[in-house]
């Protein structure tokens, strides 16, 4: 097993012995994103027990949290059966090593044993390899998938990879079926900071996409009075760990993301949820929001005391009057969106989400 810093000129190699000798004034000649993962990688590899971590402050203040190692484990351990991950296969991190989708990964290298090639965070973390490279196990967000199924470069590394696990947001229908059209085995995530990575796997793609998410080994779940996702395991150092996920349950480890119950917008009586809408818009197969990032937020309103409105992030005019027009015939009366707003750049959490409070504000300054 080792740890090879890919995108440094020098293209340095670090085992696990190497690694525990490194001294802190050795760390501080590189720069943050690699200067984290060896800092990281140190730590797990001398053994400790404890591990501070940072949530992304996607639906909300972003805090600090302290994770065991025995919890890493049983994550790490329920991500390898299930996607059945062994000894010196190989692992692209590139993913920021400072939150924990990347901290996992490295984790996941050191105790599988694979071979681990370390880049930046980017929007292509696949443009600098070659095809026949490959990789059999990836994480990405959705963008750089989308980038990866965009680019004929990337492309051609992407098919020769084997499990890429995609997170940190929810992949558009749109993503989805781009998704077939790579050899690659996608699964879509679910999970959060608290859980340790995710704690549920969906495959996009190949020939039985699926639907339903379906737990990990070792996770218990059920669902509380709002019909939001409670959780329990080793990952929680066996505490049940109360989400906003409102979520329905077919079997006992296979479940359906419906929403987030603290983004449900209450317009005249009825309770929308706003990710359920969006995949509602998504299927109409629109092409003035083809290609486009687009969400569900709300206004105030004095009649039905929240309005529905789309947000789109586009440097192109869109004509608000047709698309209103559209969803009023498509769509059921109170998911119709009332207004429509444009703008140029979604504002993002640290980790790549899109960060829809901010929008929501954006938003209640145009309005007012």
């Amino acid at each position: 097993m080792q740890l090879r810093l890919n995108d440094l000129p020098e293209k340095p190699v670090w085992t696990a012995d190497k690694i525990l000798q490194v001294t802190d004034n050795q760390l501080e000649s590189y720069d943050t994103v690699h200067r984290a993962a060896l800092q990281f990688s140190r730590a797990w590899l001398r053994g400790d027990e404890l591990f501070h971590l940072q949530t992304s402050g996607s639906t909300g203040i972003p805090k600090p949290i302290t994770v065991g190692r025995r919890q890493m484990l049983a994550s790490i351990h329920g991500t390898a059966a299930a996607l059945q991950l062994y000894g010196r296969q190989s692992a692209l991190v590139c993913l920021n090593p400072a939150y924990i989708a990347g901290i996992m990964m490295l984790a996941r290298g050191w105790e599988i044993g694979l071979q681990m090639h370390l880049v930046a965070p980017s929007s292509r973390p696949l443009q600098n390899f070659i095809a026949e490279t490959g990789f059999d196990f990836v994480a990405m967000v959705p963008l750089q998938l989308q980038q990866s199924l965009e680019n004929e470069p990337d492309k051609s590394v992407l098919d020769h990879c084997g499990k890429v696990i995609i997170g940190g947001a929810a992949m558009s229908a749109e993503l989805e079926q781009a998704a077939q059209q790579t050899y690659a085995a996608v699964y879509a995530t679910f999970g959060m900071t608290e859980t340790v990575s995710h704690i549920a796997l969906r495959r996009v793609n190949g020939s039985s996409p699926e639907t339903l998410y379906r737990l990990l080994p070792g996770i218990t779940a059920q669902t509380d009075e709002r019909g939001c996702l409670m959780l329990k395991g080793e990952v929680t150092d066996n505490q049940w760990v109360y989400t906003n996920d409102v979520v329905t349950f077919t079997q006992s480890d296979r479940f359906r993301f419906e929403g987030r119950a603290d983004f449900v917008i209450n317009s005249g009586g009825v309770k929308i949820l706003p990710e359920q809408l969006e995949q509602e818009i998504q299927r109409l197969q629109l092409p003035e929001l083809s290609g486009k990032r687009f969400i569900i937020s709300s206004l105030p309103d004095e009649r039905l005391g929240e309005r529905v409105v789309l947000v789109v992030e586009t440097n192109t005019e869109l004509s608000a009057t047709y698309l209103l027009q559209y969803f009023k015939e498509k769509l059921p009366r109170y998911h119709v969106p009332k207004d429509v707003f444009q703008l140029s750049t979604f504002p993002e959490t640290k980790t790549g989400k899109i960060d829809r409070k901010k929008i929501q504000d954006n938003i209640g300054s145009i309005y007012v």
